[in-house]
């Protein structure tokens, strides 16, 4: 039987030291791995039917579209895009002469999957809206990938039991030439805590590219450190 869990907000606790993006990133397109020889997980963003006649799909890379032959309707009420883990396998071997590969979905995952917000153009605004509390971006080929329009981001910082944080991404005066956008976190008041991560995907609503040239992006957030940043590879979206 299918499992399709709905997975708002990933909180995994680590036993291990945390450690933060010192370099760049893998710039493999492959978004996905394999656990066993026959199954894979990726991150991979669930796309609703438009209408056209060819159904609902999923972005499994920024240059791969597959269809799920198990799962008929696309799984959620609201028809929206959502960035979420699938655990899944081909139905055949991959074919790069294939026009669309179709998958056989075990679970599905989604994650917290949210637009930008606005800059308020002041520190103390900004501040008092989307917080201003530490925390740290992790270096993840799976988690922590710009691609097919989202910037998705696997955190860490300090919880408590019960407590509430919210995490948020703003466009900022652009720099370097490159489109800038900064990590905000609120803590609500509770920095203290266990050491855990969370999952947050952000529809970064650049403009689209029907070449689409790869770029350069640039993420800000104030880490336990102070000040940091990090740029990755971006393809636009073409849609």
């Amino acid at each position: 039987m299918r499992r399709i869990k709905h997975f708002i907000f990933a909180m995994m606790a680590l036993a291990t030291a945390a450690f933060t993006l010192q370099s760049c990133l893998d710039d493999d397109d492959d978004n996905y791995i394999s656990i066993d020889p026959a199954t894979s997980v990726g991150v991979v963003t669930l796309k609703p039917d438009t209408g056209d006649g060819f159904g609902w799909y999923i972005q499994l890379s920024d240059s791969d579209i597959v269809t799920c032959s198990n799962i008929k309707d696309f799984p959620y009420d609201n028809k929206k895009e959502y960035r979420a883990y699938i655990y899944f396998k081909f139905d055949s071997e991959p074919s790069m002469t294939a026009d669309v590969k179709t998958i056989t979905i075990a679970r599905i995952d989604t994650i917290l999957t949210k637009q930008l917000v606005p800059d308020l153009a002041d520190q103390e605004a900004n501040d008092k809206a989307y917080g201003n509390d530490p925390v740290e971006i992790v270096k993840s080929q799976l988690e922590t990938t710009a691609e097919d329009g989202y910037m998705t981001l696997r955190f860490r910082t300090n919880w408590l039991p019960g407590s509430t944080h919210r995490v948020n991404l703003m466009r900022v005066d652009d720099e370097d030439g490159m489109a800038t956008f900064e990590f905000r976190h609120d803590a609500g008041g509770h920095t203290a805590g266990n050491t855990a991560d969370g999952i947050v995907a952000f529809y970064l609503d650049l403009e689209k590219d029907i070449d689409r040239t790869p770029r350069t992006i640039k993420i800000k957030w104030k880490s336990f450190t102070g000040a940091k940043s990090q740029t990755f590879k971006y393809i636009p979206r073409n849609d």
